[in-house]
């Protein structure tokens, strides 16, 4: 299911394009998580101009499974951004927009009239993703352990034993 849109008629026009996609879909994406299972809804809408630039908003939310860091089963992990994206037309006008301080929502992408909103989508959730993931309950299975809990580690002859028995045979 192809996902082109004029990205720069929808910030020119105010439209919003919305879609849900599969993990299965986004093969970068689900390169990274545990399972196919889950979706990823976006949706993009036009702001029109801003800083003599068009613009648009793309927000993401849904649900995707990681690999616990815990247990090593899949963990759902919820994902969901909102940013404004002023567009470019090409790497070098993007590379020549100035950097604002005091616009943290903003960032730049080169945009296209075939844009591929769920290529743009993939990106967003690829950055959205925690480094980490765990079950709630490995969490607490974590922070109730106390040292007594922990196996006893097997022990091992100590090296200058050996080092002074060695010694001794001469």
């Amino acid at each position: 299911m192809a996902h082109l849109v004029d990205i720069f008629e929808v910030a020119r026009r105010g439209t919003r394009v919305e879609g849900t996609l599969k993990p299965a879909e986004l093969p970068e994406l689900s390169k990274l998580l545990a399972n196919e299972e889950g979706r990823l809804s976006y949706a993009a809408e036009g702001e029109g101009d801003r800083r003599g630039h068009p613009a648009a908003r793309l927000s993401i939310e849904g649900e995707v499974f990681l690999t616990c860091t815990h247990c090593g089963k899949p963990v759902a992990v919820r994902l969901e951004s909102e940013a404004v994206f002023l567009l470019a037309r090409s790497e070098e006008e993007a590379n020549a927009m100035p950097i604002e301080e005091d616009a943290e929502d903003e960032d730049v992408v080169v945009g296209s009239k075939r844009f591929n909103l769920a290529e743009w989508a993939e990106e967003e959730a690829i950055l959205t993703l925690p480094s980490a993931a765990r079950h709630d309950a490995c969490d607490e299975a974590e922070w109730a352990q106390t040292p007594d809990d922990e196996p006893e580690a097997p022990k091992r002859p100590n090296p200058f034993a050996a080092l002074a028995a060695l010694k001794t045979k001469k």
